[in-house]
């Protein structure tokens, strides 16, 4: 992806196409890099949709600036709900391009976190170790999953679920197999509703299953939807 100045590309729109082999001056730089801005403040205001304190926008603006990634987050739905304690850890998962974490990113983001704090000195001393550094920062970064022993310690009363349905449904199939032996068994004889209860069985065993399944993706989609 073309990247000039401080980290413009074409995707913003906001600004004459970078071309290669173009030359630009620092005062070209500081114009991209104005009108860049000025959209994603417009955005951020636009999708967060409650006042931010100042440090708080300027956080914001510059994590989108990076990633684009607003809209896609759970950050506006957290700060929405008073949950602003949770940005700054939702703000560090932002930190893989191309399945890789990249140093780059992790500081970006740990900068981006303690300015949303109001920790302004220590935002602008972790920025500034980035800006010593040759570290990379890649323009196209992943949206965060949420990893999974989190999801399946969040779904284990689901499996759990799942797993008595399978024995109920397996305990049916046992039963519906010795009812049709030859010869009978002996526990068989004069119980003539012993096929229903059987099938019951296995019924209420696939029922179980099917719920639980229901539930653990209903679970892990919340999950997934508030981890980014």
């Amino acid at each position: 992806m073309l990247t000039v100045g401080y980290g413009c590309t074409n995707l913003s729109g906001n600004h004459a196409p970078i071309a290669p082999g173009n030359v630009y001056s620092q005062a070209d730089c500081d114009a991209l890099l104005s009108g860049d801005l000025a959209g994603f403040e417009a955005r951020v205001t636009k999708i967060i949709g409650v006042p931010l304190k100042q440090h708080e926008f300027d956080a914001l603006v510059s994590f989108d600036f990076n990633t684009g990634g607003l809209d896609r987050s759970s950050i506006p739905a957290k700060i929405r709900d008073g949950r602003r304690a949770e940005v700054a850890p939702t703000l560090d998962r932002w930190n893989k391009a191309g399945g890789q974490v990249y140093r780059g990113l992790v500081r970006r983001r740990k900068a981006e976190g303690e300015e949303f704090n109001g920790l302004i000195t220590q935002a602008l001393a972790t920025a500034g170790v980035h800006h010593n550094s040759n570290d990379p920062m890649p323009q196209k970064v992943e949206r965060p999953t949420v990893p999974a022993d989190v999801v399946t310690k969040a779904t284990k009363n689901e499996r759990r679920a799942a797993g008595g349905g399978a024995i109920a449904g397996g305990a049916g199939t046992v039963g519906k197999t010795q009812e049709g032996s030859a010869p009978a068994q002996p526990s068989d004889q004069g119980l003539p509703w012993a096929p229903y209860v059987t099938g019951a069985a296995m019924a209420l065993g696939l029922i179980v299953i099917v719920v639980a399944a229901v539930l653990a993706y209903r679970k892990y989609r919340h999950l997934d939807a508030d981890w980014a």
